[in-house]
């Protein structure tokens, strides 16, 4: 792994491939954005934005997008920022909120030749608009008459973008776009009240979204086409903390949770089922994030001590 040096850094982090690099973002204790590059071989220093235009806060969030790369921040006076990077110059930063202001840190998504961008509003409406590449539409509320008090999750799969959130009920609500119209806001069944916002993935043509119960147990659901089968605990005496992350590799999601005592622990679910849970070492701090590049698979953090770390997939 590597670390943060000088700097302190008190959210989850992201990375983005890009033209053969990784694009690491982070948010910085001081408000400011902070991005390394990965060249194969070594990362660069950190680097901050000059031009930023307010103090961020929470995590941020980014996608490779035809041929630039993305990436938004909450502003600590409730806008949503944007900049983008096309392999020469960094083109600005944009105010996406419009007449709203941010709860907490917004979430986008590539699918087919739309970004589709989500956020939580201070009124707790999620709400959604998508960049075709020229335009971005207005605002669209997606929560119906149960808001959130966090950030927002999307993914692709059945031919739809499919969005959850964390009700203020408890419950996990999700709503799902077919290209043309949004879906009514509904409620995952199951008897378990949840902690958070849950993580998705499609495997073996079936949508898992993954979370936490209030009482720290990790818990899914499945979604076959037709209906979800209800929350269902995940074996283990573990309790865990924040958002999971979940991501298929190898022919299997590999599941990896931050823990109460300040451990990750990963588990795979595969054709054989569920295996037993791995212990992945201490100081781990919020969200934990997997993603791909030069066919392996990376987990990246942010430690308790304000570093940021990444480790790569040795199999089994």
């Amino acid at each position: 792994g590597y670390e943060a040096g000088e700097y302190n850094f008190d959210a989850s982090t992201v990375a983005v491939p890009y033209d053969g690099y990784i694009y690491q973002y982070a948010t910085g204790g001081d408000g400011a954005g902070y991005y390394s590059v990965y060249s194969g071989e070594s990362w660069s220093d950190w680097s901050s934005w000059e031009s930023q235009p307010a103090e961020y806060w929470y995590e941020p969030t980014a996608v490779t997008y035809r041929d630039a790369n993305y990436v938004y921040y909450a502003g600590k006076d409730g806008s949503l920022y944007q900049n983008s990077y096309d392999g020469a110059a960094w083109a600005g930063w944009n105010d996406l909120a419009g007449e709203y202001k941010l709860k907490c840190a917004p979430y986008v998504n590539v699918d087919g030749d739309y970004q589709y961008l989500y956020a939580t509003t201070e009124d707790g409406g999620v709400y959604t608009k998508s960049y075709d590449g020229t335009a971005w539409t207005d605002w669209y509320k997606v929560s119906g008459d149960i808001g959130s008090d966090y950030e927002p999750y999307a993914v692709s799969w059945g031919d739809h973008e499919q969005v959850f959130w964390h009700g203020t009920d408890g419950s996990v609500y999700w709503a799902r776009y077919d290209g043309s119209t949004w879906s009514e806001a509904k409620a995952l069944p199951g008897d378990y009240q949840l902690e958070y916002t849950p993580y998705a993935t499609g495997y073996d043509d079936n949508l898992y979204a993954y979370s936490v119960d209030t009482e720290g147990k990790a818990i899914y659901n499945v979604f076959d086409g037709e209906g979800w089968s209800g929350w269902e605990p995940i074996a283990g005496d573990y309790t865990f903390t924040a958002q999971p992350s979940a991501y298929v590799y190898d022919d299997a999601v590999q599941l990896v949770y931050s823990g109460t005592d300040g451990h990750a622990y990963y588990i795979e679910y595969g054709a054989e089922g569920w295996s037993d849970w791995a212990d992945l070492g201490d100081n781990y701090a919020y969200d934990p994030y997997q993603y791909t590049w030069d066919d392996t698979l990376h987990l990246t953090y942010t430690g308790g001590n304000g570093e940021i770390y990444y480790k790569v997939y040795a199999g089994g």
